[in-house]
Formats: structure tokens, sequence, C-alpha cells
């Protein structure tokens, strides 16, 4: 594969246009296929072998495998950009982790709109002013229309803040530039069988409905589909994934992200049978509609709608 086409199946993938440079081992900054909203949140970095490509609003991260193509080029010079793009990239990380943390501190437990229109009117989360936003993060992270506040999702490896997840009033998303974000989740509720699901509306859809069947599991937000499966290599006891009817792309079989990286796991998985994912199928159908298939994961009879 060449590395145009390596670049073109990356950014499609994650959702973002290709970068104009060509430049290697550094991060180069694109915008997402989501509008003014999406300007400069998209990354692709180019190495010998490989091309990534990262969307900071979905948090999703892809990595294509590139040709031959790359053998007459000064293998020296790459590698010499290649670690300078790495020492970049930790001190990125470093600064989205202090960022997130500061948030958190600012920030207070609340209602928000974002909940009301995700049917949780009485539902609490931490919230940050979009002024503090500014003030600890700097105006990318702010929305370009007026906004008061936004729930603020941490973002965790263990017990580690690496960044955030910022959701405005519009349901408008962004993550810190540079934050640790490949093996994180953000844990909605805790007990004994673990759900992963990849945003934070379906994992709190998820947890109520368990709840109102008397079941207490663990319900984890992670973000993005193929964050699901690296949280789940390392998952102890039993799981479950409560997926998302994505549209179906040909670099995943002809199938949505969701699936694809769920069928890596050897988790039970399901998504709603009518709904993007569900939440859409709770404000559609009713928290029953949403129990009868989460039974159905459980049971291990439900894929979703095809």
């Amino acid at each position: 594969m060449s590395i145009e086409d390596a670049i073109d199946k990356a950014c499609s993938a994650v959702g973002i246009n290709p970068p104009k440079r060509r430049d290697y081992g550094r991060w180069l900054q694109t915008d997402t296929l989501s509008g003014k909203n999406g300007k400069g949140d998209g990354r692709v970095i180019i190495n010998e072998t490989h091309v990534t490509a990262h969307n900071w609003q979905t948090g999703e991260n892809v990595t294509v495998g590139i040709g031959g193509d790359v053998e007459k080029r000064d293998r020296q010079k790459i590698a010499q950009q290649i670690q300078a793009a790495k020492r970049k990239q930790e001190a990125d990380a470093a600064r989205a982790a202090q960022i997130a943390t500061s948030l958190v501190a600012a920030s207070r437990v609340t209602g928000h709109p974002y909940l009301i229109t995700k049917g949780f009117r009485d539902e609490k989360a931490m919230v940050v002013t979009v002024a503090d936003v500014r003030r600890i993060g700097g105006d990318y992270l702010a929305p370009s229309s007026d906004s008061y506040s936004a729930v603020l999702v941490p973002v965790r490896i263990g017990d580690r803040v690496t960044s955030a997840q910022l959701i405005w009033e519009d349901g408008t998303k962004k993550f810190l530039f540079g934050g640790s974000t490949s093996g994180a989740s953000h844990r909605v509720s805790s007990g004994i069988d673990t759900w992963l699901c990849e945003g934070y509306a379906t994992a709190i859809t998820v947890r109520t409905a368990l709840h109102g069947m008397k079941v207490k599991p663990t319900v984890l937000c992670c973000f993005s589909a193929s964050n699901i499966a690296a949280i789940a290599e390392r998952l102890q006891g039993r799981g479950f994934i409560a997926g998302e009817n994505d549209r179906p792309l040909p670099q995943f079989g002809g199938i949505g992200a969701s699936e694809y990286y769920a069928r890596k796991t050897a988790l039970p998985f399901g998504k709603p049978e009518t709904g993007s994912d569900f939440n859409d199928l709770y404000q559609q159908s009713g928290i029953f509609a949403v129990q009868r298939s989460l039974t159905c994961i459980m049971a291990g009879t439900l894929r979703g709608a095809a």
C-alpha cells in the first residue's frame, strides 16, 4: 500500500480530512469531517512503516501499514524526526493531564442541559464553565457558538487522570489536545460484571437500565470503538459490550466500527435495534426497550440490526 493510500484509509476510518503536508515523524494538523466544530481537531503522523490518524473530537485512533516505498528515503533523518515527535508527544500528554486535573478541580457536580436532552433531567455530572475552560485550557477548547458550561468527563488510565472530554450544551464534544486516551475510560458505576460503552450518554443509559433491573454493574465509558477493544484485553471477570449502529465502512469489511472492534474481543456484543446507540433507543422506545436488548446481550442472543 502506498503512503497516499494509507493516509486516505486511516483518515477515512476516523472521520478526518487528509493533511496537506507530508512531513515524517510529526503530528500534522487537519480538520475533522464534522464542519466548523472540527476545525483543527484531526491529527496524522507518518512513520517509516505506518500512518496513524487521530480524531480529537471522538478519540478514535487508527493505524494503517504502508509498503516499501519509504525504503529509498533517508531513514536516519526519519528516525530523528520520529524521536523528536515522541518527545513532543510526551510533553503534550503531560500538559493535557495537568489541564484535565485543573478542570476537575474547577468543576462542580450539578445538572446540565446536555443531560436533559439525553433524557436524564435529574442526572448530575461534573460541570465546568466556559470561563474556566478558557482560563485553564485556552480558547481552542471553547465552542464558537454561545455556550455557558460543559459536562466534564475525566479520562483515566487506572487512577491517573490523563485527559478529559468536554460536552457542551449542543452536544459538541472535544478532547484535550495531546491527552492520552488509549486504554483509558471513565467509570459511571461500579459493580461485579463490566459493561463497555463508547459514549457518555450511552454509558449512563446502560447504567440506568441495568439498575432498573436490580443489576449493579461496572459501566465504563470508553470513548471509541477501538478503545473498547483495548480495554477488553485486560478486563478481568465477565464483561459485555453495548455497541452502536455505525454506518458500514469498506475498511471494516462492510460492517461498522463498533462491531468490527467488538469482534476482536471475546465479549458478548449487541447494538440497538433502532437508533445509532442505546440512548437513541431509550429516547425513541423507552427504558424497557433498552432493558430487553441488554438482557439479550447477557444471554448472548443479540447482535443488533444488520
